[in-house]
């Protein structure tokens, strides 16, 4: 394995290569500086709350809210901008998105009470949408039997971005207060767009143009089409599982007899974990559907992440979670960009844009999903009741694979 990753890594550096290769190491860049920066003020934004003014028994109800309130706006909002990427391209989608959090990110900075910072966060949902753009434009941009390679690669750059910035997030807001982060997000994110607008090359010539589709015909299309709509309930299927464990590993780490001391670390170590893993093995599975088929190679990595997540929930200690979360972590990072891969398969390419958009409704709404059965099923059954069903909607998506 890695041989095989030297050699991919090795092919996207090449500079004589093509112009796909290169628009993708821009990318890739770019959209892990934006995640540095989005996921390096989520640490301290519930300890932000309070700055404003919220009293301490509205902390919780506030923190979840600020939290959640992108993804409010973006699932409403992503097939939007992904049809309009369609018609007057990807790249100014891109860049659109990494001004949109830039500015709405430097704004947070100045919030003088919650409702601003509230209203600030629906703001950046909705014109940001930054995976979703470089996603479409990846997948357009290019070869077709080779976006499994290029959307597992760019898919490494939001695990490595998400591990990295609570890092730089804390130092940073340690060192010079909270609201500097927000500061420093928007400094960040004018770098990408700089580098993005002078490196990233554009075929405009696959652009739909005046025949582009509305948002509304986008849909009417995916819902008439059953290998798009079985590819959109994997996605969802899959995101969910993924995330759905997420709120418990705290109270689950506790359970097993971790020290009590240390549960923050050890849980951080777990989320972890997971994403290095997918730096790892990511472009590995994406060459290797290039070679052998996506759902072939969805099959299998869907099947390793089910029986992992599983035997969760029969361990006798916590230290049983660091190698199964490894193996969970190694197939993870195949599953949501090689279906994302298969879409744009049955797609014209000036029709990918849109499709992508709605792709990405799909992602966010299993991120929403997943916790909120995490929270009803651990109101009526123990913590392990949820690593099964977590393994069963995985299965189910891996079922789903098997039958288009």
């Amino acid at each position: 394995m890695r041989a095989r990753l030297g050699t991919v890594f090795s092919e996207l550096r090449s500079a004589t290569g093509e112009p796909w290769r290169r628009n993708l190491l821009i990318l890739w860049f770019a959209q892990f500086v934006a995640m540095v920066g989005m996921s390096g003020c989520l640490p301290f934004l519930p300890l932000y709350v309070p700055e404003l003014g919220v009293a301490r028994e509205d902390v919780p109800l506030w923190s979840g809210l600020i939290m959640a309130a992108p993804f409010m706006t973006s699932s409403l909002l992503t097939p939007v901008w992904g049809a309009m990427g369609d018609k007057y391209g990807q790249k100014l989608m891109v860049m659109r998105a990494v001004a949109g959090l830039g500015i709405t990110m430097s704004l947070m900075g100045f919030a003088s009470n919650i409702w601003t910072l509230f209203f600030l966060r629906l703001l950046q949902g909705a014109v940001s949408g930054f995976i979703a753009s470089t996603n479409a434009f990846v997948s357009t941009q290019t070869p077709t039997e080779k976006t499994g390679t290029a959307l597992a690669t760019l898919q490494t750059s939001i695990s490595a971005g998400n591990i990295i910035g609570p890092l730089i997030g804390g130092a940073v807001s340690d060192a010079f207060g909270y609201r500097t982060v927000f500061f420093f997000v928007g400094l960040l994110c004018f770098i990408s767009l700089i580098i993005i607008a002078v490196r990233v090359r554009e075929d405009t010539s696959v652009l739909g143009g005046r025949r582009s589709m509305g948002v509304g015909r986008t849909v009417r299309i995916a819902a008439r089409d059953s290998r798009l709509r079985k590819s959109f309930l994997v996605v969802f299927l899959a995101q969910c599982s993924i995330v759905l464990a997420s709120p418990i590993f705290p109270y689950y780490l506790e359970q097993l007899g971790a020290p009590t001391a240390l549960l923050s670390s050890l849980s951080g170590t777990i989320v972890s974990i997971v994403g290095i893993c997918v730096i790892i093995s990511a472009p590995w599975w994406g060459a290797r559907s290039d070679r052998h088929g996506h759902r072939r190679t969805i099959t299998v990595a869907g099947l390793m992440v089910a029986v992992g997540q599983i035997l969760q929930s029969i361990v006798p200690t916590y230290e049983w979670l660091f190698p199964l979360r490894a193996i969970i972590g190694l197939a993870s990072g195949a599953i949501v960009p090689l279906t994302y891969a298969e879409l744009t398969r049955h797609v014209p390419q000036d029709r990918r844009g849109g499709i992508m958009g709605l792709a990405s409704s799909v992602t966010l709404a299993g991120n929403l999903t997943g916790p909120l059965l995490c929270g009803l099923i651990t109101m009526v059954a123990p913590l392990e009741t949820v690593f099964l069903v977590q393994g069963l909607i995985m299965f189910t998506a891996v079922w789903v694979v098997r039958r288009t």
